[in-house]
């Protein structure tokens, strides 16, 4: 059933609205002023400048193999290293926010990652690069990116399919924007001049939109999607009482959440790949370096589309069934890519594989969320997103060993296979969600609608 214009709600209830706790800040919340969307707003620049910032390696990758003469292996190695790091962290830095709220690691991740920057700009070895880049950057964009995807869960039911969409479209956005940041960057000297002024960026930038993740509604006097909380305000010791849903350790218990868990670990294969192995594909295919680049931009541009469009009609279609229809997409995507060719399909495989894997990404919290609740939203999708930096950290590489050593299709067709057999897994895991999307209870009173 489609969600309902919000309406102004009558007169306040006694007592005036909840003040915010120290998540949201010391001052009260406007009253009955929903913060959804600017949360929403929040986690989005968040996601776009932490993997902006991971997905920015490929832009770097040659002039960095001309300064320290380093081989494709290694340069490929700082990308898996930075993306598992940034997966994996997520284990650590989901339970932080479920407990403290999403303010302080992601402010920490924005920190992290400048740092990271700015030494990666004095390295004097290629292991010194790999340490700062592939491991700073990437313990900064975990510290930030599971909190900030699942803070917006918290704020939404109805909306979540859309409202993730929109987060997790700072994901597509950075990617989209690796050329451009590039060649302005390149404009600004070599990548030693380069790294300190994205580190300024991301520092500002990122350190700003922390400060509007408040951690849930409740705390704010509303309910998810703009309800107004009736009742006493939320008690000042905690910040999950108020929030239904299954407690961290007994929602890992089970074979569910294990299916899920190995369903995630391989569809991601195939999703990491196109990062790190789709331009050395294209370049060995005659494609230039300037054009192969701009392919990460069709797939950021794809992954934009995904994520709102497919975000906005899961809400109505069903969040399980269209993230399953995504995932079957990806494994169809390899399969393209093996049989691509020339510039013309290359680019529409980018523009496709973005737009199903934007899909797959925005889609997965909220269906996890919508099976376990949004008390422990952010270990809980933590702990699943750690089990994809496996993927991340061996699929490109031995996806290249394996290309030359049988040819460029055999990888490729082995993701396919790695896909359809996740598909399958999630399916399973999430056939409670078959009959369309799954509402998160809300306590029993009867909400009044806030104004947006």
């Amino acid at each position: 059933m489609a969600p309902t214009s919000p309406k102004r709600p009558p007169e306040m209830p006694a007592g005036g609205p909840a003040p915010c706790r120290a998540p949201c800040g010391p001052s009260p919340c406007p009253p009955l002023r929903f913060r959804g969307w600017a949360v929403v707003a929040g986690s989005f620049t968040v996601q776009a400048l932490s993997f902006g910032a991971v997905y920015s390696f490929p832009a770097f990758a040659e002039p960095l193999q001309r300064s320290f003469g380093a081989s494709p292996t290694s340069l490929s190695l700082v990308y898996a290293a930075s993306g598992a790091m940034a997966f994996a962290t997520g284990a650590v830095s989901g339970p932080l926010a479920d407990r403290f709220g999403a303010r302080l690691p992601v402010s920490a991740g924005m920190v992290v990652i400048a740092l990271g920057f700015l030494l990666a700009a004095q390295a004097r070895s290629f292991v010194e690069v790999q340490l700062c880049y592939g491991l700073m950057v990437g313990l900064g964009a975990g510290l930030a990116y599971v909190p900030a995807l699942a803070v917006v869960q918290r704020w939404f039911v109805a909306w979540r399919g859309l409202a993730s969409g929109l987060a997790t479209a700072g994901v597509g956005c950075g990617t989209a924007l690796v050329p451009v940041s590039a060649s302005l960057l390149a404009a600004c000297g070599e990548w030693r001049d380069a790294f300190p002024i994205a580190a300024l960026v991301i520092a500002a930038l990122g350190l700003s939109a922390a400060q509007l993740l408040a951690h849930s509604p409740e705390h704010c006097g509303l309910l998810p999607d703009g309800g107004a909380r009736p009742g006493p305000p939320a008690p000042p010791g905690g910040l999950t009482d108020v929030v239904e849903g299954l407690a961290l350790r007994e929602a890992l218990r089970g074979r569910r959440f294990a299916a899920l868990m190995a369903g995630c670990i391989l569809l991601s294969a195939p999703i990491a790949l196109p990062y790190a192995e789709l331009l050395p594909s294209a370049r060995a295919r005659g494609m230039g370096p300037e054009a192969a680049l701009w392919l990460l931009g069709l797939i950021g541009l794809g992954s934009i589309l995904g994520r709102l469009a497919i975000g906005t009609a899961a809400d109505r279609l069903g969040r399980p069934r269209t993230l399953l229809a995504c995932c079957l997409g990806v494994a169809a995507s390899m399969a393209w890519w093996a049989e691509a060719g020339g510039p013309a399909s290359f680019a529409a495989f980018s523009l496709a594989f973005g737009i199903v894997q934007g899909g797959f990404v925005a889609l997965l919290p909220s269906a996890v969320v919508d099976l376990y609740g949004r008390r422990s939203a952010g270990g809980i999708i933590g702990a699943l997103f750690a089990g994809r930096a496996l993927s991340v950290l061996l699929a490109p590489p031995l996806a290249a060993a394996l290309s030359a050593a049988a040819g460029h299709s055999v990888p490729l067709l082995l993701m396919a296979g790695a896909a359809l057999l996740g598909t399958a897994l999630l399916a399973g895991a999430l056939r409670a969600g078959d009959a369309g999307p799954l509402p998160a209870p809300l306590p029993p009173a009867e909400p009044r609608r806030a104004v947006v």
